[in-house]
């Protein structure tokens, strides 16, 4: 029997998908702290079926879909006590779509949660956002020419069929220095306007390489609940210059934190404002903000081990 195992669905044979990034980073920092502790996609291979603690780090989700996709797998694990990860605390939210997949946790260990929050329910535990700065860094040659416009792709929203592409070509006149790149699904309509376009769906340590490493601005295409790319992205030592949108403040350190409003004057200022900055501080705040090691000492205390 080990202390952890940390699984969700299984997206891809390899780290992609968000549950997968999750999971496999707070396996590897709870090891490092000291557990026995793996990350195994459902369904777990029969000899790894045995745990003290079991960690779901899968999209908070209807029970509908945990009924489809993750009762009878995990039903298979036995576990002294269950946890899941969460975006946010349910306080506050008792009309959220995932309440009955948290509470069907809450049963049986806890629910994880990653921003802070004004208060909690019982049984959540806030554990905060981690980043491994030994997987997301800066380029090795300290060149810091790109700026990553990010187009997240959901249900209810497609934020690249919301870019004003004119605006991207006036933005090439004002910073004609600078690359512009995109990143989002992979047949995003507006992905021939960039320079590059970096598609979503690719291992995560080959993906924030190519994404973040040479950024030293990341636009956010939409609102994010978690923010779980721009942390990455300050952790690589760029800006995260939004027009309105963007990630909550509580995930942006003050050295990396740009505004702006939506015309092109105000983001070519703020653009270059971002190519100012010390890409160096930006990395030591958000290192410190974002540190893995503590995520998994305070996880390590939410799920008494």
């Amino acid at each position: 029997m080990i202390d952890v195992l940390v699984t969700c669905h299984r997206y891809t044979k390899g780290v992609t998908s968000f549950p997968e990034v999750r999971g496999h980073y707070l396996a590897k920092h709870l090891a490092r702290s000291g557990l026995t502790a793996e990350f195994r996609p459902l369904p777990v291979p029969v000899h790894q079926r045995a745990c003290e603690v079991l960690i779901c780090s899968e999209y908070q989700a209807p029970m509908t879909w945990f009924d489809r996709k993750l009762a009878a797998p995990l039903s298979e694990i036995r576990a002294d006590r269950m946890f899941c990860m969460t975006d946010f605390s349910l306080y506050g939210r008792p009309n959220h779509f995932s309440l009955e997949y948290c509470r069907w946790f809450l049963q049986r260990g806890g629910l994880l949660v990653h921003r802070e929050s004004a208060g909690y329910i019982d049984g959540e535990h806030w554990i905060g956002l981690g980043v491994d700065s030994s997987v997301v860094r800066p380029s090795a040659d300290a060149r810091r020419d790109r700026v990553l416009f990010d187009f997240p792709k959901s249900k209810s929203i497609d934020s690249a069929a919301q870019f004003d592409v004119k605006a991207l070509k006036q933005l090439r006149r004002r910073l004609p220095n600078h690359r512009f790149v995109g990143t989002g699904p992979s047949d995003a309509r507006i992905r021939k306007k960039f320079d590059q376009w970096i598609p979503y769906g690719q291992d995560h340590r080959s993906y924030v390489t190519e994404a973040f490493a040479r950024s030293f601005a990341v636009v956010p295409g939409c609102d994010e609940s978690l923010g779980m790319a721009m942390a990455e992205a300050q952790v690589a030592g760029a800006c995260v210059v939004s027009a309105e949108c963007g990630p909550p403040d509580d995930v942006l350190v003050p050295e990396a934190a740009i505004s702006c409003d939506r015309d092109v004057d105000s983001m070519a200022a703020a653009l270059t404002e971002a190519s100012g900055r010390d890409a160096r501080c930006i990395r030591e705040a958000a290192m410190a903000k974002f540190d893995f090691a503590a995520v998994a000492d305070r996880t390590r205390a939410a799920i008494g081990i």
